[in-house]
């Protein structure tokens, strides 16, 4: 059975029904550019994508009819199998909705993400250079894919970071090892996997999109660590530490967050407040 088919027998008018699908449809768009599974979305990944549409400045009423969707999105998946619950159930907006870092990586934990990670051939050395850059900058999967040659300053021991539709441009320090693996990467590896594109990342094929390749090294690297769940985590999980060691203003630059709110949600003085937030949103939990 279709989605579509299964809201019309829940009786909802063909307005609704269409209006759901599209609902649905952005929420999927927002898993790809996220490089979520469906198995890997719970409670907080709800909250994450609801944050986003406030930040985006769409209404609590908006928003509320959205994660409506999702709950016959989900409902639809359980009946079918796909899903063993429904993350979206119970969750409804009454106010300020923010979102929770959850299940964060130790500092430790994300060096030896970087350190086990085996170079096999070129694809994987151009992943341990990504992989550098997730756990070192934090960088978002849409600016790896916006990163061309030219924002990278290895003289200088920088790379910048171009804006994107949701953070700001910045200018961060790269670590020694990132510099001469960046430099090998440019001059040896780029060249034998990339053909055409200008970017300075592609997946297979010279395809823009690196949510394949974000897929197989997070694979890799569950091998190396089962507590890791994705790209998401691993940014939030810097994010945290950045902020044990450095100004709340700083680490907003560092992030690329355009509202220090952004930032706020990550200092680890405040988890007991959120998670409270948490539980007024979603009181099944």
């Amino acid at each position: 059975m279709k989605f579509e088919e299964y809201l019309q027998e829940q009786g909802l008018k063909p307005d609704t029904v269409g209006q759901h699908q599209r609902y649905i449809h952005y929420f999927i768009c927002w898993m790809s550019d996220e490089s979520l599974h469906l198995d890997e979305v719970g409670h907080s990944e709800i909250l994450s994508f609801a944050d986003g549409l406030k930040q985006e400045g769409h209404s609590i009423g908006q928003i509320n009819r959205v994660l409506l969707a999702l709950r016959y999105y989900f409902s639809y998946l359980y009946k079918d199998g796909v899903m063993v619950y429904n993350p979206a159930a119970g969750i409804t907006l009454k106010g300020t909705v923010r979102n929770i870092p959850h299940d964060l990586l130790e500092k430790a934990e994300l060096e030896e993400l970087y350190e086990k990670y085996e170079i096999k051939d070129e694809r994987t050395h151009r992943n341990k250079v990504i992989l550098g850059l997730l756990v070192y900058q934090a960088l978002t999967r849409s600016e790896l894919e916006v990163l061309r040659p030219e924002h990278l300053k290895l003289r200088e021991g920088k790379i910048h970071v171009p804006q994107t539709n949701k953070n700001n441009s910045r200018n961060l320090s790269l670590q020694p090892h990132q510099i001469l693996d960046l430099q090998e990467y440019i001059l040896i590896i780029r060249p034998k996997i990339q053909q055409q594109s200008e970017r300075l990342f592609t997946g297979r094929n010279d395809m823009e999109s690196l949510k394949n390749s974000l897929l197989h090294l997070n694979h890799a690297l569950r091998k190396i660590n089962p507590k890791l769940k994705n790209a998401i985590q691993i940014r939030q999980s810097v994010i945290t530490e950045w902020l044990k060691e450095k100004g709340l203003r700083t680490v907003q630059y560092m992030a690329g967050h355009r509202y220090v709110s952004s930032t706020e949600r990550y200092q680890t003085n405040n988890l007991e407040d959120l998670k409270e937030a948490l539980n007024k949103h979603h009181p099944l939990k």
